[in-house]
């Protein structure tokens, strides 16, 4: 099964040349609530209890308005339009939840949504196939590592950490195989972890395309193999 690589378009046609067309919330916005955007961003294990505070993210004004958002007040899954929410609700995703938003243009206020996922697969990739690297300053390959398990890891990247105080430094996945032990194929999904790429289906990519939906840049996923 062919898998591919889903992506925030920037600088095209569709977007503009403005990036992230959302850079802000509307005035007034408190950002130190416990229900706030930066909240809910840090929501990477379970979804929140609470309802979150999305009223009203500001779309920049030389931006272009497009069916995914690029965002940057807020991480952890996409803000989009009612007709990809639609979309989306035809396919398998992992544990998540759409949140309605509000979208702020020049002339009026617009319904959106955050998708919120949680999705960590790295329990599933296959460590000894897998190509691994550190990485530094999420920019620069600092040189191969072996890695055998999820534990293995663990320790290594923890003691690459110590071994480097004041850097950021991680181990990286070059390339990822996913084991057969995954039982769900979900059509829209990342590994996390090792990875940050969010994956989706060869049948959501056709959805997508044949919808015409805006703000998304899909490429072949070169870097995972779903065993």
């Amino acid at each position: 099964m062919s898998y591919y690589k889903f992506k925030l378009a920037v600088d095209t046609i569709e977007t503009g040349r403005i990036f992230p067309q959302v850079q802000k919330m509307t005035a007034g916005y408190d950002f130190d609530a416990s229900n706030s955007v930066y909240a809910i961003s840090r929501e990477t294990e379970k979804l929140p209890e609470y309802e979150p505070n999305l009223n009203h993210f500001s779309l920049h004004g030389r931006a272009k308005l497009t069916d995914i958002l690029s965002v940057s007040v807020i991480h952890g899954g996409f803000l989009i339009s009612e007709k990809f929410k639609t979309l989306l609700e035809k396919f398998t995703l992992p544990t998540h939840k759409f949140y309605p938003a509000k979208v702020q243009t020049k002339k009026q206020f617009l319904d959106y949504y955050w998708l919120h996922i949680i999705c960590n697969l790295s329990d599933y990739v296959d460590y000894p196939k897998s190509t691994f690297f550190v990485y530094y300053n999420f920019s620069k390959n600092l040189g191969y590592v072996d890695v055998l398990s999820k534990n293995e890891l663990i320790i290594k990247e923890e003691k690459l950490k110590s071994d480097n105080p004041g850097k950021t430094v991680a181990i990286w996945a070059e390339k990822i195989y996913l084991n057969s032990s995954l039982n769900t194929r979900f059509d829209l999904f990342k590994i996390g972890t090792i990875n940050s790429d969010y994956f989706i289906s060869e049948s959501l990519r056709q959805s997508i395309h044949e919808a015409k939906i805006t703000g998304c840049d899909i490429s072949e996923a070169n870097n995972l193999i779903v065993q």
